[in-house]
């Protein structure tokens, strides 16, 4: 064997055999994962020669623009015939421009707009998200806020919390107390916990009507605080059972003996 043949056994010789044209694979995924590879360093060098060739050019356009223009360039030459002076400002005012307006490279393919327009709908979302909150806290759009208008609206908010649970439990043992002693319908209608809603139902003229309506709106007519005084007013009255004690009192003499009041405050 000449000095000139390679040696088929040899490591040269193997790691030629990695270079393998897609059309000489029979495996069709082993064809298919050449092809991706090959297509992928395709594109890679192409970036890499376009973004060689651009910082070229962005170079030699920055250094022909930091160098000013001799008195052989020809719109020097047509500004000098106007009256123009090297070194003063363009145009009569004295505060005229000296230096000629910057050129920024852009680089993307976003629109001349793109950025504008993402700062604009940021700014938008965040207005909206602000509006919302103000909203959610029980704030008017365009109203004044202060710490001291926050603590009180946050208070209020907790205290209708407080009311609205207050009340809920106060129906709950209400109805229970009641149904022990065999009263099947509250003597007013949110003495008991509130029903799920009915589907309306058709009258024999074939009007729809809603069902409870009338209870609905004596309902309505008492505020949270006073249906609340009331329901405490009638668990100790007809069971001698005082709500903010949570205890069940033997007798009305010691219910008013024991009982420290009739409002949570007294408690």
């Amino acid at each position: 064997m000449s000095d000139e043949e390679e040696d088929y056994m040899s490591d040269k010789f193997l790691a030629g055999l990695q270079d393998v044209r897609p059309s000489l694979v029979q495996n069709r995924g082993k064809k298919r994962q050449i092809e991706v590879q090959s297509k992928q360093e395709e594109h890679k060098k192409r970036q890499r020669e376009a973004s060689s060739s651009g910082n070229v050019n962005n170079e030699r356009l920055q250094q022909s623009l930091s160098q000013p223009l001799t008195s052989e360039n020809k719109g020097f030459q047509l500004l000098a015939k106007m009256g123009y002076k090297a070194g003063t400002g363009l145009g009569k005012q004295p505060d005229a421009r000296i230096e000629p307006v910057g050129i920024s490279i852009k680089s993307g393919r976003g629109g001349l707009g793109r950025e504008a327009a993402v700062a604009e709908l940021k700014a938008k979302r965040q207005e909206l998200r602000r509006a919302h909150l103000l909203q959610k806290a029980g704030i008017q759009p365009g109203e004044e806020i202060s710490t001291e208008a926050y603590r009180r609206r946050a208070t209020q908010k907790a205290e209708e919390r407080k009311l609205m649970y207050d009340i809920k439990r106060c129906q709950q043992t209400c109805e229970s107390l009641d149904l022990k002693e065999g009263i099947a319908e509250p003597d007013m209608e949110f003495f008991w916990p509130p029903k799920p809603k009915e589907e309306v139902e058709e009258t024999e003229d074939g009007e729809e009507q809603p069902e409870e309506e009338e209870e609905q709106a004596e309902e309505d007519a008492y505020t949270p605080s006073e249906q609340l005084e009331m329901l405490t007013s009638y668990l100790r009255t007809a069971y001698t059972f005082c709500y903010w004690c949570g205890t069940h009192y033997t007798s009305k003499d010691d219910l008013d003996s024991n009982c420290p009041g009739l409002t949570r405050d007294d408690h």
